[in-house]
């Protein structure tokens, strides 16, 4: 394809030059909404997982409670949740890690506010426990009234709601790109057929079908589409590398969650990682070669109808 003879200037088009240029950005914006369709996708799975399977116990205290008090009723509501079914191990956090959540919204110094700061213990339950949350919650209250216990359950479906959307929106985006990618070569491609027309005209005479025609526009489409889609895959791929470097620099200043309990409250599968596995940055490397078959595909669906119907 590429050693096609041309017959035809299509390299002076003028509005060809552009051509390159424009399927590059294209290909840019293309790039951008499938890499983050597929980071969404991943991150979908692994705040999923990092969520499901864990529950938050809060045990409110008031002023005038005492530290032996106090030590006893956490004593109490531990060893209640660790003899309930299901319960495969609990996770009392320090008034460190209490900080480190409340860090966000109240500062540095949380815990030196003059406010009784509940106690938090981080539960972990077995793979497909069935666990009667109700009767936990009746059972807590009879040892500290207003102790609540938290499955995460609207936060992970608000979430699972956003990352959805954020899927869709990227879906539409990739689809909208893809249309006015070809309506560009459409219209380049018209562009073309009528500047050289008599030439044209010529080589239908001395006997060219319209396929050899459009031979000549296909490949032009086919070469301009390829250069143009790897340097927009370059460029997103640049993007999405820095926004992934910016978000690691960043990472220490967001908000820390409490995920599957121990030492570090920021669970992996809660973490914001931009960052494409390899298979995902093969199917970022195919886009430009994609792109290029649609111009390819187009170009010749557009001068063989056009040819029949002027010439």
């Amino acid at each position: 394809m590429f050693g096609l003879r041309s017959d035809l200037p299509l390299d002076r088009d003028a509005a060809a030059k552009f051509l390159p240029w424009i399927i590059g950005f294209m290909v840019y914006l293309a790039a951008l909404a499938v890499g983050t369709a597929m980071v969404v996708d991943r991150l979908s799975a692994s705040w999923q997982s990092g969520l499901t399977g864990n529950l938050t116990v809060e045990v409110p205290f008031t002023d005038d409670i005492g530290v032996a008090e106090r030590s006893a009723l956490l004593d109490q509501v531990i060893d209640l949740l660790s003899a309930t079914p299901g319960v495969a191990g609990t996770t009392l956090l320090d008034d460190r890690e209490i900080a480190r959540l409340l860090e966000p919204w109240l500062g540095a110094e949380a815990t030196e506010l003059d406010i009784p700061l509940p106690a938090m213990i981080a539960v972990n339950l077995r793979e497909d426990a069935v666990l009667d949350q109700a009767q936990l919650q009746r059972d807590l209250n009879a040892i500290q009234p207003g102790a609540r216990v938290d499955d995460h359950a609207a936060w992970i479906a608000d979430a699972l709601s956003f990352l959805r959307g954020l899927k869709l929106l990227a879906a539409l985006l990739t689809g909208l790109v893809l249309t006015a990618t070809a309506i560009t070569i459409v219209f380049v491609t018209r562009t073309g057929l009528s500047i050289h027309r008599s030439v044209i005209e010529i080589v239908h005479l001395i006997g060219a079908p319209d396929a050899y025609i459009a031979q000549q526009f296909q490949a032009q489409s086919l070469r301009l589409g390829i250069i143009g889609g790897i340097v927009g895959t370059l460029l997103a791929a640049g993007t999405l590398l820095g926004a992934e470097h910016l978000l690691q620099i960043t990472d220490g200043m967001a908000p820390a969650t409490i995920g599957s309990g121990g030492d570090d409250l920021a669970a992996p599968g809660l973490a914001l990682d931009l960052q494409l596995l390899p298979w995902q940055w093969g199917v970022l490397g195919l886009l430009p070669f994609a792109t290029a078959l649609i111009a390819m595909v187009t170009a010749r669906w557009t001068v063989l109808r056009s040819l029949a119907r002027f010439i």
